[in-house]
């Protein structure tokens, strides 16, 4: 009786193939990690829509009230206030804006731009019982790396 052995070549990975495969991931990973991980590209558009919303909502409330709103925007931050009431009408004298715009739950709108987040230029918008604007031209607001349009004479927000 006469054995007879097949030899099978056993199928598998190189020391050299594996070192190279976790060098190629390795390398993907310190380019491309930092992208899945950076939460600045949401937190712009984040604040880009919170701004964009807030000016819309100045609008609306001016024209509700009929009572002016100012919109003031730094690099950093902003806050919508209304004129005082004098007599159950707007006080046409008062540019102190002394009353905050609230929302419907009671919270003053405002906001504080994430960390590294800026607008530009600085602007103060005040919108009229019309919802018109104070800006002799169109100004463009611009959040990191996307801009919104406010049109001056209809105070419209236009947004991409």
């Amino acid at each position: 009786m006469s054995c007879n052995f097949r030899t099978h070549a056993i199928a598998g990975f190189t020391t050299v193939e594996l070192v190279l495969v976790i060098v190629i991931i390795g390398i993907l990973g310190a380019i491309a990690g930092p992208r899945f991980f950076s939460t600045s590209t949401f937190d712009e558009r984040a604040y880009y829509d919170e701004l964009a919303s807030s000016v819309r909502y100045a609008q609306k409330v001016a024209v509700a009230s009929g009572c002016r709103v100012r919109v003031n925007l730094t690099a950093s931050t902003y806050e919508l206030r209304q004129q005082a009431a004098l007599g159950g009408h707007c006080d046409a004298a008062d540019l102190s804006f002394p009353i905050p715009v609230l929302l419907p739950h009671g919270q003053a709108v405002s906001g504080v731009a994430p960390t590294g987040i800026t607008a530009a230029p600085p602007v103060v918008i005040v919108y009229d019982g019309l919802g018109r604007t104070n800006l002799a031209s169109n100004q463009v607001i611009t959040v990191g790396s996307r801009s919104m349009l406010i049109e001056a004479e209809s105070g419209l927000v236009v947004t991409p």
